[in-house]
């Protein structure tokens, strides 16, 4: 089913551009301007000044400013070409709730199937107007920065095994150390051709399922669509027809995906009524939260009420396979109404800012995160869940190794 392989790597030469830590960056959709301006702060090689630059005086179009400033790494030697292709394995260590984790994956050239293939399945909707400026990047650049996170099924733990054994057995060289706080990133180069036929083979029946980057994966096949209308893919081999991914296990111990909250600001008035409506309400002590994980809690000035669907509420507008989720119901039943009256919505992923926002007229809406099971079955029954239902964290940076398609 989906097919891998491996790339001709792009990297910073550290002996030019200086510590990994300092050169990569989140992935351009979670970078606010504080962030980038002290990503331009860190290092001049940062690649936050690809990924998602500033508009600068004297460059009108941001995206050519990328596309240069790619050039100059390049004929500089900051940034060089693998000579052979490879498959690169990551390891990312983190912190979360006062727990020390790794996440295991590896870095791929991953073949573009449209959704109805059913090979590569996303399951979240998506929205225009990122999809329009990834777009304008990539036909500029003609670069993957960041990489599209998939999911795949690994039941007999064939994948994991081998990664282990080629990361500390060898023959993969580590070729990349980043640091960033309490984060850590080590990359090793698969590049023996017998072992990245096994790793590929190992994948050939596995669907991929899309955690983060909907919109590099849609924007990619929009760009491949186009090349093939222009007559420039000659075969089905050429670089256009794959994007850069980053694959993990759905059963990987690291694999953490955190709930989305709702922080919703002048709707106190339409929140009560359809809580009224449509919920059993029961107040709950604020520090048993992560013991009992509620579906929905709503929070206001300090007070914390769980709310749960009455039996006779109406939920059948919703899609059977996200029916009983508590995102898709709060969605539905308090979130779409109050926005119709008028109500703005905001997220926040971090469930004590989003209960210390809700003063002053402002409720937040805590929810219950998605499971990589649930994912997985809302994607196998061809449904998207809405947008901002999960936060997969921490998210894969981009700059570890970038993706050229070539002239």
């Amino acid at each position: 089913m989906a097919e891998v392989v491996p790339f001709h790597g792009l990297r910073f030469d550290d002996s030019k551009a200086g510590p990994l830590g300092d050169l990569v960056s989140p992935p351009y959709d979670v970078i606010s301007d504080e962030l980038r301006d002290q990503l331009y702060e860190r290092s001049p090689y940062n690649v936050v000044r690809v990924e998602y630059g500033r508009d600068e005086p004297g460059h009108a179009d941001r995206y050519a400013k990328a596309r240069e400033t790619l050039d100059g790494w390049i004929r500089d030697g900051v940034l060089r070409h693998d000579n052979t292709p490879a498959f690169y394995l990551h390891d990312h260590y983190f912190e979360h709730a006062g727990k020390r984790m790794r996440r295991r994956g590896f870095l791929a050239a991953l073949r573009l199937y449209h959704e109805g293939r059913g090979i590569v399945r996303p399951h979240e909707l998506t929205f225009p107007k990122a999809k329009a400026d990834r777009l304008s990047l990539l036909r500029t650049t003609r670069v993957n920065t960041s990489p599209v996170f998939g999911l795949f099924a690994d039941e007999r733990g064939e994948v994991a095994r081998s990664l282990e054994a080629w990361m500390s057995r060898g023959p993969a060289p580590m070729v990349g150390e980043a640091r960033l706080g309490s984060e850590r990133h080590l990359v090793w180069r698969l590049d023996d051709k017998m072992l990245t036929r096994k790793l590929a083979g190992l994948l050939k029946d596995a669907r991929v399922y899309i955690a983060d980057g909907h919109h590099r994966y849609e924007t990619a096949l929009t760009y491949l669509d186009d090349e093939r209308k222009a007559g420039h893919i000659e075969i089905e081999q050429d670089s256009p027809n794959y994007v850069l991914a980053y694959l993990c296990p759905l059963d990987d111990p690291g694999l953490l995906i955190l709930a989305t909250h709702r922080v919703v600001r002048g709707g106190d008035a339409v929140l009560d009524e359809l809580v009224e409506r449509a919920f059993d309400a029961a107040p709950i002590d604020a520090g048993a939260l992560g013991d009992t994980q509620p579906g929905i809690v709503l929070v206001r000035e300090g007070t914390f009420t769980e709310l749960r669907p009455r039996a006779d509420t109406d939920l059948s507008a919703l899609q059977e396979s996200w029916r009983t989720l508590p995102v898709a119901q709060a969605e539905h039943l308090l979130l779409e109404p109050a926005r119709a009256a008028g109500a703005t919505v905001e997220y926040d992923h971090d469930a004590e800012r989003a209960a210390a926002a809700a003063t002053h007229g402002t409720s937040a809406i805590l929810l219950r995160a998605v499971d990589a099971a649930t994912l997985r079955r809302v994607a196998d029954a061809w449904q998207r869940l809405p947008q901002k239902s999960t936060y997969f964290h921490p998210k894969a940076p981009a700059g570890l190794v970038l993706r050229p398609l070539g002239d």
